[in-house]
């Protein structure tokens, strides 16, 4: 029989696979850009992008697009669950109490661990100072991470203000809240430990400390399911409009430093007196 002269195709001929796009990039987020963008979706922008500016001192754009409408309102919604529980004095710190971490930038903090209960430069040593949530792209610093003797884990967030006088509607105790919901998530994520709450600690450094106070800031799966959906929500939300009020502007650093245009009112005197003058300004348009 005569061999057959067909060549048979060698698999170096086979095309490749195209290799899939890589996924894009989820935009990372923090419990400070949750609160501003509660408050005003432009004022996250425009915050974000200032620091941006700073870090790589090249001008930086704003999402909004130009002549975007303002809003009247946040397109986010409230978090569910129970009111925080104030509770006057002063936060009781146990002998089998635990400082898990502690921001190596805050200082002058009210609430003192003795050297043999802080594991707090262990941790920062180790670990770095930025507490990173990689699967849902959030980041933070937390004032305090504590673990009670019974176990308990739960994030601290130092106010330099007391809780029961000079209190806002628009900046005070329910921004506060949402800040420590997302802070609950980062020591969730970091520690394996579900918090059954946030502590958010008033100390009242005009007050000369003397009339502190604390609340505690519930977190279930109510919290952490709508923290979730805020996230998605901001991510997906690529015009950021202003909402302009007088409540916000007043309040908001970018407005402070001149960077929105639809800014109806000046920043608060009082907070210009309070707050250092920021680095130099980068001016994105």
């Amino acid at each position: 029989m005569q061999a057959s002269n067909a060549t048979v195709p060698s698999a170096l001929t086979i095309p490749p696979v195209p290799a899939a796009p890589p996924a894009p990039a989820v935009e990372h987020l923090s419990p400070h850009d949750i609160v501003t963008y509660f408050r005003c979706p432009h004022e996250m922008e425009l915050h974000r992008a200032q620091h941006l500016s700073w870090r790589t001192g090249q001008a930086v754009l704003p999402l909004t697009p130009t002549g975007t409408p303002p809003s009247g309102h946040s397109p986010l919604s409230p978090p569910p669950g129970e009111s925080a529980d104030a509770q006057p004095g002063r936060l009781i710190i146990g002998i089998h109490d635990l400082l898990l971490y502690q921001d190596p930038d805050e200082s002058g903090l009210p609430i003192l661990f003795p050297p043999e209960q802080s594991h707090a430069h262990a941790f920062v040593r180790q670990h770095g100072a930025t507490l990173m949530d990689p699967s849902w792209g959030l980041s933070g610093r937390p004032d305090l991470v504590v673990r009670r003797g019974d176990g308990q884990v739960f994030p601290v967030e130092y106010k330099e203000t007391h809780l029961w006088e000079g209190y806002h509607e628009h900046h005070g105790r329910f921004f506060d809240v949402l800040q420590a919901i997302a802070e609950c998530r980062l020591v969730e994520a970091v520690w394996g430990a579900t918090p059954r709450f946030g502590v958010v600690y008033y100390g009242d450094a005009a007050g000369g400390g003397e009339r502190e106070g604390w609340i505690e800031v519930p977190y279930g799966a109510p919290q952490r399911d709508w923290l979730q959906a805020a996230m998605s929500l901001i991510r997906a939300d690529r015009i950021r409009a202003a909402v302009p009020a007088e409540r916000n502007c007043e309040h908001c650093e970018p407005n402070r430093d001149g960077l929105c245009r639809y800014a109806c009112g000046s920043f608060d005197q009082h907070h210009r007196n309070e707050r250092p003058e920021p680095p130099a300004r980068r001016r994105f348009y």
